[in-house]
Order: structure tokens, then C-alpha cells, then sequence
């Protein structure tokens, strides 16, 4: 029996399992020097609250990488990922515990796929970023 959903089982309405992710001080150094970004908000306390911001930003784009990690972990490593797309509705912040979580919507057994609609959020449940999907999922 695989971990990962089967077409024949899956639902609408069905939840995925909850992911959550807290990027340090280091990893966002890291990702400005490899995504070649040099925003100082992303590694400067000082500068990101000069610019307004309570503390140093996590780039959109490492959470739009959390949020694909987040799919495809569920779906396994022989589905394919049809389409995301989401939308940054407010910034999440150094060393903030950050959830993702969703539900299938739903299902084309014909084709096996399945679409899902996701969150991303803060601690306190506000939503950073509403994401949809759809994924082909694998064989079982």
C-alpha cells in the first residue's frame, strides 16, 4: 500500500496533511545570494525596519517554492504537477512558524487528476498566501 493518495480513493473535501516551515536568518542570506537578490530586507533587520517592515522579509518566491514542495510531497513522487498559482497577500517574517495546509476540491478519475486549493499561513491563522493546483497523480 502506498502512502501516497490513489485517483481510485481520493475525494473532494479530502485534507492534506499539514506542512510547517520557519526560515532562519541564515537560510534567508542564503536564498538572497542564490536567487542573486540583494533586497537587504531579506538579511538586514536594521534596513528591513528603515523600509517599514517589523523584521527581516522571507522572499515570496521561497514560499512559492515551500508551497510546490508542499504538493508534491503529497503527491508522491510519480504524479506530475499540472499548475500552481498563488498570490502573496502579506509577509511572513524571520524565524515566524509558517503552515501550509489544504483540500482536495476536486477530482477527475478519468484523467487522474485532482484539483486542490491551499493556504499559507501565520500562527494566528491569517492567510498569506491562497494557492490552487492541479496535479496528475500517479499510478498506485
Amino acid at each position: 500500500m502506498s502512502e501516497y493518495p490513489d485517483i481510485a480513493t481520493i475525494e473532494a473535501g479530502d485534507e492534506l496533511p499539514v506542512m510547517h516551515k520557519r526560515a532562519g536568518e541564515a537560510e534567508l542570506f542564503l536564498y538572497s545570494a542564490a536567487s542573486f537578490n540583494p533586497h537587504r530586507i531579506h538579511y538586514d533587520k536594521a534596513y528591513a525596519n528603515y523600509e517599514g517592515h517589523q523584521d527581516i522579509v522571507v522572499h515570496g518566491p521561497l514560499q512559492g517554492s515551500w508551497l510546490t514542495q508542499f504538493i508534491t510531497d503529497w503527491a508522491g513522487p510519480r504524479a506530475r504537477l499540472l499548475s500552481v498559482e498563488w498570490q502573496n497577500r502579506a509577509s511572513a517574517f524571520v524565524d515566524e512558524e509558517l503552515s501550509f495546509s489544504g483540500s482536495v476540491i476536486s477530482v477527475d478519475k478519468v484523467n487522474g487528476s485532482v484539483e486542490l486549493e491551499i493556504y499559507e499561513r501565520k500562527q494566528d491563522g491569517s492567510v498569506l498566501m491562497p494557492a490552487k493546483a492541479t496535479v496528475k497523480l500517479g499510478p498506485s
